[in-house]
C-alpha cells in the first residue's frame, strides 16, 4: 500500500509539473513557485525561474494576512467581532458636526468588524466601484495619496449594496477599513502593526509593504498579459493609494504563515475556530491579481495540516481562470485524495 500511494504521488506529481509547463508556455510566462506542504513536509514543489526566496507580489492575498493579524487583536482583547466600525475613530465629527455626508447613515451604524472580514457589509468596493477611483485611474489616480476622509466621502455618498449582514459581495473597501481600523487599535502605522503582530513572531524577515517600497530586494520582476494583443507589455505601476494595504512576499515566508496557521502558533486554536469553520468553505486563503504584474492563491487548512501556495510573475485577465483550474485540481488531489 505504501508503495502504490508513493507511486500515486509521482505520477500526479508529473501530471501537474506537465499541466504547468503547458499553462507557462502558453501564456507566456517565465516564473512560476508552486506548493503543496502536509504536516511540514512537501507534497509537491515546482520552481520555474524562481526559488523559495524569490519574492513576488502577492495583491489580495495581502488579506489573508490582515485576517490573522485582526484574530491576533482579538486574541489580545483589543477588539470583538462585534463591534460597531464607527467606534474606531473612522468618522470622526468636529465640532460636533460630521465631516461626512452618508447616503445610508442608519446602514453604516450597523456594520460590525465582522461584517468587513466577511464581505458581508454591503460597502461599495472603492478600486471598481465608486467613480472617483475609477481602479486608481479617476480623480485619485494619479500620483496623489488620498487621505482618509477623502476616501470615505468618496465611498460613503452611494448606497449599501444591502443591508449589512444579509449578503455577501467582495469588496476592497472592506479591508482598506479593516486597515484603518488596526491602526486605531494598535496606534501604530499599518505596516509597523503588521510587521509587530504577525511577521515579526514568525520571522518573516522578506515580507515587504508595497507602501513602504514597489521593488523590494530579490523581486521576481512582473510582466502584463494584453487581453486584446495576447502579448506580455511591461507591468502598470501600482501608485501609493493602490499599495497602502498590499504586501510582497516569498513562498518561503508564506509558508512560515501558513505553518503557524495550521499549527496554531500565532493564534490559539479557540480563537481561530471562531472564525474560520467549517473548512474547507472558511480559512484565512485568497486569490490575489494585481495590476504591476503578479497572480498568487495561497491557502492554509488547519484541520488537514495543508498549507498551498501558486504564484506567477504574471497579470492578465484571460490568465486567471486557467491557472486557477490547475491551482484548484491542484490543491483538491493533494488535500482530498482526488
Amino acid at each position: 500500500m505504501i508503495k502504490i500511494t508513493s507511486l500515486l504521488t509521482e505520477v500526479q506529481q508529473d501530471l501537474f509539473e506537465k499541466q504547468l509547463d503547458a499553462f507557462l508556455k502558453q501564456y507566456k510566462v517565465t516564473s512560476c513557485a508552486a506548493y503543496v506542504y502536509k504536516d511540514g513536509k512537501p507534497l509537491f514543489e515546482y520552481y520555474k525561474n524562481a526559488s523559495k526566496q524569490g519574492v513576488f507580489g502577492i495583491g489580495s492575498v495581502s488579506k489573508s494576512i490582515d485576517k490573522i493579524a485582526i484574530m491576533k487583536l482579538i486574541e489580545l482583547g483589543k477588539i470583538k467581532m462585534s463591534d460597531k466600525i464607527l467606534q474606531f475613530g473612522i468618522d470622526e465629527p468636529k465640532d460636533g458636526i460630521n465631516l461626512v455626508n452618508y447616503y445610508d447613515w442608519d446602514g453604516w451604524e450597523l456594520i460590525t468588524l465582522e461584517h468587513l472580514m466577511k464581505h458581508s457589509s454591503g460597502i461599495p468596493d472603492l478600486m471598481n466601484e465608486i467613480p472617483e477611483f475609477n481602479f486608481h485611474y479617476g480623480e485619485f489616480g494619479q500620483e496623489q495619496d488620498p487621505d482618509k476622509l477623502e476616501i470615505l466621502r468618496a465611498v460613503a455618498k452611494y448606497p449599501l449594496h444591502f443591508k449589512p449582514g444579509t449578503e455577501e459581495r467582495y469588496s476592497n473597501t472592506n479591508f482598506w477599513l479593516i486597515g484603518k481600523i488596526i491602526e486605531y487599535v494598535t496606534k501604530k502605522s499599518y505596516g509597523d502593526a503588521i510587521k509587530e503582530l504577525v511577521f515579526d513572531p514568525l520571522d518573516m524577515k522578506h515580507t515587504y509593504w508595497a507602501y513602504e517600497s514597489t521593488n523590494p530586494p530579490k523581486l521576481v520582476k512582473g510582466t502584463v498579459l494584453d487581453a486584446t494583443t495576447e502579448k506580455v507589455i511591461p507591468p502598470f505601476p501600482i501608485k501609493p493609494f493602490d499599495a497602502w494595504a498590499i504586501f510582497y512576499s516569498t513562498p518561503e515566508d508564506m509558508l512560515k504563515l501558513g505553518q503557524a496557521y495550521v499549527n496554531d502558533a500565532l493564534i490559539t486554536g479557540k480563537t481561530r475556530k471562531s472564525f474560520f469553520i467549517p473548512e474547507p468553505e472558511n480559512s484565512p486563503g485568497q486569490l490575489g491579481a494585481i495590476h504591476d504584474g503578479y497572480i498568487c492563491r495561497w491557502d492554509a487548512y488547519a484541520n488537514s495540516k495543508v498549507v498551498f501556495m501558486m504564484v506567477i510573475n504574471q497579470f492578465g485577465q484571460t490568465v486567471i481562470d486557467p491557472l486557477m483550474k490547475i491551482a484548484t485540481q491542484m490543491r483538491d488531489t493533494f488535500t482530498k485524495g482526488k
